[in-house]
C-alpha cells in the first residue's frame, strides 16, 4: 500500500480508536471497554491491568493523545494544575506553594472568576498572567479534551 512508517500508521489508527474513547463516551464500544478496563476513571486515568492485545496497543496510542492534547477549561474539576497540560507552558509555582491543586480551586466559585489573590499567592507572574487569559465559560461546563 506504500506506507513508509507502518508502526507509525498503525499507531494514528489505534489513537483515533482512543480518541473515541474519550470523546464518545455513550457509544456501546466505549461502555464495554469502560466496565471492562476503567470502570472507576476516565480513559486518561486508566491503568494497563490485566490486559488484551487491543488494550495494550489503545493505551500505548493513549500516550500519543496526551502529548499532542490540551485541556479547554469548563470547571475545571477535571484538570490538575501541575499534571494536565492545560496552559501553553508548564505553569511556574512560587517557593513553597501548594502543586496539588486542580483547576476549579483556583476559580472564586461564587463570582466565577480567578481567584486573583489565590494565583498571586501560588504562581509566578507569568503564569498568573496566562492563567488570566483564560475565559472561563458557563459554571455548569464540564471540562473538555
Amino acid at each position: 500500500m506504500g506506507f513508509k512508517d507502518i508502526h507509525a500508521f498503525n499507531l494514528a489508527i489505534l489513537a483515533k480508536q482512543a480518541w473515541r474513547l474519550i470523546q464518545e463516551g455513550h457509544s456501546l464500544s466505549v461502555r464495554v471497554y469502560k466496565a471492562r478496563y476503567f470502570p472507576n476513571c476516565s480513559f486518561m486515568e486508566a491503568e494497563l491491568g490485566c490486559p488484551s492485545f487491543l488494550w495494550r496497543s489503545l493505551l500505548e496510542a493513549r500516550e500519543l493523545i496526551r502529548a499532542g492534547s490540551a485541556w479547554h477549561v469548563g470547571d475545571g474539576q477535571s484538570i490538575e494544575v501541575n499534571d494536565h497540560r492545560w496552559l501553553n507552558y508548564p505553569p511556574q509555582f512560587r517557593p513553597g506553594a501548594n502543586t496539588n491543586l486542580k483547576v476549579a480551586d483556583l476559580i472564586d466559585h461564587q463570582i466565577w472568576q480567578w481567584n486573583r489573590t489565590l494565583l498571586h499567592t501560588t504562581f509566578l507572574q507569568s503564569t498568573v498572567e496566562d492563567i488570566l487569559r483564560i475565559k472561563l465559560g458557563e459554571e455548569h461546563n464540564r471540562d473538555k479534551l
